[in-house]
């Protein structure tokens, strides 16, 4: 009956609704407090969040919220009053950017050229800390940071967030007068569940999330202008490294360079940005990541900033563009921009150094060229259709000393229906190495070609889903400016499941269930993988996930199929404020590729994350792998990584990093044990002060080290010992 009642309210009050509203133009000025205590506010656009989408589907929101937006002809204010008839149990720390979503929060996704297809978030909780992402109708990446302002404060009623963003960080249409946005205004309250409101009713039958928005008008003055961002930034590194075997450290090598970034929005939908001798480092350590009993090349995700602005533009249905491939470059030019249906991205970099990705049909790995090289993407995307199509065109190009890689590549996504969605891609490569990277690597010597395509079909409704899969790589195909680890391959997969949605008062919120079948073949037409796999979920109390999974798979290796099998349960869990764990298990056998045959697998993992106080965060991961025979164990693999954190506030932290791995062999169980230590243990630390006045302006103190142990050595040694520092200033016009 509840849900009755609540489905007829939403049904009566978007009857009610108008089918536009309009944002109101002030020239006011506000202070980002999180008070709203400017009399401008009674001016504003009132957005009440009246639906709970998630987990409960579409019911009267439990919590009272409102949203007011008003338009200072720069700017886009926001203000937002959450109300909490328990604010004692609101969920909210100091966080560095992007860290806070398993916090109360309120933001809005602004769908600024109104074309359904991409979308940008931003979003606070109720002390300020904020989270920007971009979301496309595939993906959903916080890895773009605009600058902007927000504040919050926790009252006794509830909370308080105050927003501002600046026009000039948002691309728009280059039109004159006024505009139609999509808009979500939204709130996530977890408590026992993590619950989410916004302003309009989400159909779940409807795949297309960003054709769902409410549409406002106004923004009559809303342009980037000549939005022009000069970033100069200092670095300075002294490091010292020697081998473990050395009896001590030689001098330090201290660098210091100077460089500058420069963000021009020519217009309100065009974007070039440069970069001169850029500090293209990473200063936060990677995610750790046990390689072990592994033949393929490790995946690490993107952090630089310089390719990070913009990087959805440049996205396919493969990955044919990976910038960490681009190692130490001199100078990039980058230039992105829509323009009604039609969107366009270009970058070029001047490598010192190449690096490659040798992808194979059972491996891959990574090997470093010491020469420079010419690295150069171009996409092309046309918009079209009711449920948000594209077709897309990428070209990618790298060239050194007697080494080239091409790559023409045509996609299509067509979405006939709002469930339904149809995706075809053709690439064809042109490659040479040099003739020692061919030698060592059994690679062909002189220019080779090759091919890839795919198709895919996919539904996705709101009980059922479905996929059909196939893609084909020749064993000549390349994709140096991406990531494709494995080629000479035919993948075919199908697979469907069925989700069912709890009712108000269930202990659960939502179940599924999902199964499919994948075979993959060489070219040559043997069976390299075959596998059958099924799996159940649940989402409990205390945001709790559970999910429990068996199947079965047949893999090629050394001449031989192997029958592997495994069992799997994962479990997460929020259950108060500021702690979630969660644990995975994976039991079977697996194939032991050192010695070619079949072993009992053990592999599991653990996680917490924590929080003392406002202000204190730790954070633990750690992983074990084991495999054995009856014999003994032939490894166990254990990885610890500990981030222990102190926000002092939203702009300064101090962080420590731990990352230790530690893996035993017994070596009478190897076929060549001399290409193995009976142990080897690993230890890198890292210790960064930050102060961020925003993304771009800040800085980095900071201390690293490295160690190991195994069987030569007779104690634990340190390799590489560093200090760095790094400064940036954002000059804006």
């Amino acid at each position: 009956m509840l849900r009755f009642l609540g489905l007829l309210l939403v049904a009566v009050t978007v009857s009610a609704q108008s089918p536009e509203k309009h944002v109101p133009l002030t020239t006011a000025t506000f202070n980002i407090d999180g008070v709203m205590d400017e009399t401008a506010w009674q001016n504003a656009l009132m957005i009440p969040l009246l639906y709970e989408n998630s987990p409960g589907e579409n019911l009267p929101a439990q919590v009272k919220t409102e949203a007011f937006l008003i338009d200072t002809g720069n700017t886009l204010v926001i203000g937002f009053r959450a109300e909490d008839p328990e604010p004692e149990k609101i969920r909210a720390f100091l966080r560095d950017r992007d860290a806070s979503y398993n916090d109360d929060f309120v933001g809005v996704i602004l769908d600024t050229y109104n074309d359904e297809r991409r979308a940008l978030e931003f979003f606070s909780n109720p002390l300020g800390a904020q989270m920007d992402l971009i979301i496309t109708s595939n993906s959903e990446d916080d890895s773009w940071d605009a600058i902007w302002n927000s504040a919050g404060q926790i009252t006794e009623f509830g909370y308080v967030v105050e927003m501002e963003i600046p026009y000039n960080e948002i691309q728009m249409p280059d039109t004159v007068g006024e505009k139609t946005w999509g808009l979500y205004v939204q709130r996530t309250h977890p408590r026992d569940d993590r619950r989410q409101y916004r302003n309009v009713v989400v159909a779940r039958d409807n795949d297309c999330f960003l054709c769902q928005t409410e549409k406002v008008r106004g923004f009559t003055n809303a342009d980037r202008g000549m939005d022009l961002e000069i970033t100069p930034t200092l670095t300075g590194l002294a490091a010292k490294s020697r081998d473990a075997e050395d009896a001590g450290f030689g001098p330090s090598d201290t660098q210091v360079d100077a460089g500058i970034d420069i963000n021009w929005g020519i217009n309100s939908n065009l974007t070039l940005n440069a970069t001169i001798n850029p500090d293209f480092s990473q200063v936060e350590s990677d995610s750790a990541q046990l390689n072990v009993n592994q033949n393929f090349a490790l995946f690490f995700p993107e952090r630089r900033s310089f390719f990070l602005e913009n990087a959805d533009y440049f996205d396919s249905n493969m990955n044919l563009v990976y910038t960490r491939n681009i190692a130490d470059p001199d100078y990039g030019l980058r230039l992105v921009g829509k323009k009604g249906d039609h969107a366009y991205g270009f970058f070029y970099a001047k490598d010192t150094l190449t690096n490659l990705l040798i992808p194979g049909t059972l491996g891959s790995d990574f090997t470093t060229l010491e020469q420079d090289s010419d690295n150069l993407v171009g996409r092309y995307r046309k918009d079209f259709g009711q449920y948000a199509s594209t077709f897309g065109a990428t070209i990618t190009r790298r060239d050194g000393v007697r080494y080239s890689n091409t790559l023409l590549s045509a996609d299509l996504n067509f979405k006939p229906t709002s469930t339904d969605e149809i995706r075809i891609q053709l690439a064809d490569s042109s490659t040479e190495y040099p003739d020692d990277i061919a030698e060592e690597f059994d690679q062909q010597t002189g220019s080779f070609d090759g091919q890839s395509y795919l198709a895919q079909y996919r539904h996705n409704g709101r009980n059922w889903r479905f996929n059909a899969f196939h893609q084909n790589k020749d064993d000549g195909f390349r994709a140096d400016s991406g990531f494709i680890g494995q080629v000479g391959t035919r993948r075919s997969v199908i697979g469907g499941g069925y989700a069912w949605i709890g009712e108000e008062d269930n202990w659960w919120n939502r179940m599924d269930v999902y199964s499919d079948w994948d075979i993959t073949h060489d070219q040559q037409g043997t069976v390299l993988e075959k596998e059958f796999e099924g799996s159940f979920g649940i989402n409990g109390p205390l945001q709790s996930f559970y999910r429990v999974g068996l199947g079965v798979r047949d893999r090629f290796w050394e001449d031989q199929l192997y029958r592997e099998n495994f069992r799997f349960f994962d479990f997460d869990m929020r259950p108060i404020s500021g702690l979630g764990f969660g644990v995975f298990i994976n039991l079977g056998h697996a194939v032991d590729f050192s010695n070619n045959r079949l072993a009992d697998s053990t592999r599991g993992g653990i996680y917490v994350n924590a929080d003392w106080g406002k202000h204190f965060n730790i954070r633990i991961n750690h992983n074990y792998r084991n495999l054995s025979v009856d014999a003994g164990n032939i490894f166990t693999a254990n990885q610890t990584d500990i981030r222990l954190s102190y926000q002092f506030n939203i702009r300064q932290r101090l962080r420590l990093a731990l990352i230790h791995t530690d893996i035993n062999r017994d070596l009478s169980l190897y076929n060549e044990p001399e290409d193995f230590n009976l142990n080897s243990e690993n230890m890198a630390t890292q210790l960064i002060y930050s102060y961020k006045v925003n993304p771009r302006t800040l800085l980095f103190l900071g201390y690293s080290d490295a160690g190991t142990e195994f069987d030569d050595l007779d104690n634990f040694v340190k390799t590489d010992k560093s200090v760095f520092a790094k400064f940036s200033y954002a000059w804006k016009r």
